[in-house]
């Protein structure tokens, strides 16, 4: 059966539009984050900041830090014992080599050295005694005179009297003799008594030289074996009898008259005298073993003065000598020790004496400043790049102005291991005048290893590594970034030399990313990152 249907008309829905509308939306969302650079890559590249290659200088430098420490510091310590005189330095002063900065009483130690001088020049005396001969000139002369004197009587001796004086002498014993035969006659001595007594003198006298002469013919008293001989006995008896017979005849002779008795005795002294000068005349081996004895005796007696000193007493002597030299250095050296002498120029920086203080112990402190060090530690890869004499920049964070140079004067040969750590010990010396540096503080210290000038440089910034190398990016056609390999020199940690693949003033991109095997930026989630 028809019907008739009437058609309801349909309602727009707004909510289907806005549904279609989400989903373009979407997919083209999901496509540009599929590729977020591909269609605003050249727009990035061309907001990329850029900077230029440039050409300059650059300076290679290993860092470190150290403690400021002294060339010298000393101890300084009197070296003999005694009592402080003078200071003459004060805290802070700067003194030179040598420069004298206390004393000690030295008075005692003064007449220590006047004592040794004296010693010393009276050693040097005997010694040149010794070696020249033990007498003075005047007395050699005298030595002398007495040798020529005792040889010209020796010759005197030996050549005997001469013949005019024994005649004289003769007749000098011939006319006593008769002038005591005219006294005795005179005197009327007749009685036998005298007479005998006489003769018996006479013969007593006689047989007393005849025992003299023969007592000298066997040498007389320089015979040491005069005393056996039976000469010697002879002699004394002789002599006994003599004086006997000399007696009898005195005694018989006092009875006859007074003068004629003085005239007899005058005569016969005359007598006796001159039978002894006779007798002297002769020369007897006695006497002139006497002369000969005392020349031998002179001879001696020059010999001693004049002969040097044995070699062995010359070594005696120098000896002394060399030991008087010692003792006077040695007094010497304590006498220098009275006074503290700077051993190198530097400043005090402590005083603990005073005047009249002992000299015991700690006397002051020098501080030698020129130069000064830094002690610092570098790790094996810093301490390869060091050398002797290399430029050294030193600064002081506690004093912010100050800056001065430096050279390495020091690298250990070996190392040091703290805590797993290897590190070797490193000097730098620096001359400094300012007050303000302190032997203590800590110092910073940039060793210039190397330094190039008029090279191509770029900021460490604008590199990124590719490989065992580098590369730059620079803005391309289009506004796109591009890599370039470059081969890299020297740097100081800022900027770094570019050896090859740049050119001065090219524009380089100042902070690049990383990059994509297009060229183009990466990182994103479809970008390959």
């Amino acid at each position: 059966m028809a019907t008739a249907m009437t058609k309801k008309k349909k309602r727009f829905n707004p909510w289907l539009i806005v549904g279609a509308v989400v989903i373009l939306l979407a997919i083209g969302a999901a496509l540009l984050i599929a590729n977020p650079f591909r269609n605003s890559s050249a727009q990035a590249a061309s907001k990329q900041s850029t900077v230029t290659v440039t050409r300059g200088s650059i300076t290679g430098s290993v860092s470190g830090s150290g403690t400021v420490t002294a060339d010298q510091l000393l101890d300084l310590t009197f070296q003999t014992n005694g009592t402080v005189q003078n200071v003459l330095v004060k805290e802070g002063d700067v003194v030179k080599l040598d420069q004298p900065l206390a004393t000690l009483d030295a008075r005692n130690l003064e007449a220590q050295v006047a004592n040794a001088q004296a010693n010393l020049a009276s050693a040097q005396a005997r010694l040149k005694q010794a070696q020249q001969g033990n007498a003075t000139p005047e007395q050699i002369a005298a030595a002398q005179a007495a040798l020529d004197s005792a040889q010209a009587n020796y010759q005197n001796v030996a050549d005997g009297p001469t013949q005019a004086a024994l005649a004289a002498a003769q007749a000098d014993v011939n006319s006593a003799q008769a002038a005591y035969t005219a006294a005795v006659k005179a005197a009327s001595t007749a009685s036998s008594s005298l007479e005998a007594a006489q003769a018996t003198l006479l013969k007593a006298e006689n047989a007393l030289k005849q025992a003299q002469a023969a007592y000298d013919r066997i040498g007389g008293a320089s015979n040491p074996n005069m005393g056996m001989m039976p000469q010697s006995k002879d002699l004394q008896n002789a002599t006994v009898d003599y004086q006997k017979a000399l007696a009898d005849y005195n005694t018989q002779l006092a009875t006859s008259g007074p003068n004629a008795q003085s005239q007899v005795a005058s005569a016969l002294s005359s007598l006796q005298a001159a039978k002894k000068r006779l007798d002297d005349l002769a020369v007897t081996p006695d006497q002139l073993a006497s002369a000969k004895s005392s020349v031998e005796q002179a001879k001696s007696n020059l010999a001693k003065l004049t002969a040097p000193a044995s070699d062995t007493d010359i070594a005696i002597q120098q000896a002394t000598v060399q030991q008087a030299e010692q003792s006077l250095k040695q007094a010497q050296l304590n006498l220098d020790d009275a006074t503290l002498k700077a051993p190198f120029a530097g400043v005090i920086t402590k005083i603990n004496i005073v005047p009249g203080s002992s000299s015991g112990g700690i006397a002051m402190m020098l501080l030698d400043r020129d130069p000064l060090h830094v002690e610092l530690r570098l790790s094996e890869n810093d301490v390869v790049k060091a050398a002797l004499d290399q430029n050294v920049k030193l600064t002081i964070d506690s004093i912010s102005d100050w800056q001065t140079d430096g050279k390495v004067t020091y690298i250990s040969p070996s190392s040091t291991v703290n805590n797993g750590v290897v590190t070797y010990a490193v000097r730098v010396d620096f001359a400094d005048k300012d007050a303000r540096v302190k032997v203590g503080m800590t110092s910073n210290v940039d060793i210039i290893t190397m330094q190039k000038d008029n090279i191509l440089l770029v900021p460490n910034s604008a590199l990124l590594p590719k490989g065992n190398g580098h590369v730059v990016q620079i803005i391309g056609t289009k506004g796109k970034s591009q890599d370039v390999e470059v081969q890299t020199g020297i740097s100081d940690g800022v900027k770094t030399e570019i050896v090859n693949g740049l050119t001065e003033g090219q524009q380089i991109i100042a902070l690049p990313g990383t990059t994509t095997g297009n060229g183009l930026p990466g990182g994103g989630p479809f970008g390959g990152g």
